[in-house]
């Protein structure tokens, strides 16, 4: 695990943050792209990654707090301003709806926008979820005596249990999500639908792998992760069969 890639004096540069970097770069070319591709202005990219960069991180931490409010009580500064200690889901929300006030203020389509960041977004949460396995924030999973299991000894938040390493599976997942979502936008669908699908396949892989992960639970023993994939889920089902009786019907 490399927590810390380079520390001099007050400068610390962690593994989390430059995988984080690397995949808001990254995404921002491929949203960057794809507007090109729309003939949308590209510079809508320079304005929404100005927004999600820090929406993202702010909502990430919030989210967190939110599932660990007894460890927050205990010691709010640390656990505000530690590397640690990041939602996903909280810093997409909180990103989006500034995203969409954004696209709003700007009298564009925002689901043909949606469309054309579907990708983007698989492929920046891909990197984010290896920013937590190079880091070893502790958002891996069980214990487990599989082959599958790995240690995160030297991590942020350190086990030396062989544990899941949950962060590698949806890292998986999003690879996989992101190279549907580049074949299937070639297609002639109406706006708004393959963001729908996105919801969909962002939400079944996160809401399966929090039963193996480490998160507090609460009502009938869900994590927040999972009551959240399951709205995605629920909400892009029904996005998507709005949109596809809209196109039967015209």
């Amino acid at each position: 695990m490399y927590p810390i890639i380079y520390q001099y004096k007050f400068i610390t540069i962690g593994g989390y943050g430059v995988m984080l970097g690397l995949g808001f770069y990254l995404a921002f070319l491929l949203f960057e792209r794809e507007l090109k591709l729309r003939n949308i202005d590209p510079d809508l990219a320079y304005k929404v990654l100005l927004i999600a960069i820090p929406a993202g991180i702010v909502g990430s931490k919030f989210f967190h707090i939110l599932e660990n409010l007894d460890e927050f009580s205990a010691n709010p500064m640390d656990m505000i301003f530690s590397g640690a200690g990041l939602s996903a889901y909280g810093g997409f929300l909180l990103a989006f709806l500034l995203s969409w006030l954004l696209i709003k203020k700007n009298k564009l389509n925002l689901y043909e926008i949606a469309d054309a960041v579907s990708p983007s977004l698989a492929l920046g949460y891909c990197f984010g979820r290896t920013g937590c396995h190079v880091a070893g924030d502790g958002c891996y999973g069980l214990e487990t005596a599989s082959f599958l299991g790995t240690s995160y000894p030297n991590g942020i938040v350190p086990t030396t249990a062989s544990v899941f390493p949950t962060p590698l599976f949806e890292v998986f997942a999003s690879f996989i999500i992101v190279g549907i979502l580049l074949q299937l936008r070639k297609r002639d669908w109406p706006h708004g639908k393959l963001f729908f699908l996105y919801l969909i396949l962002n939400g079944l892989p996160r809401f399966l792998v929090e039963f193996i992960r480490r998160n507090p639970r609460g009502l009938f023993n869900l994590t927040q992760a999972q009551w959240v994939g399951m709205l995605l889920v629920i909400a892009g089902f029904i996005g998507w069969f709005y949109k596809s009786r809209k196109t039967v019907q015209a």
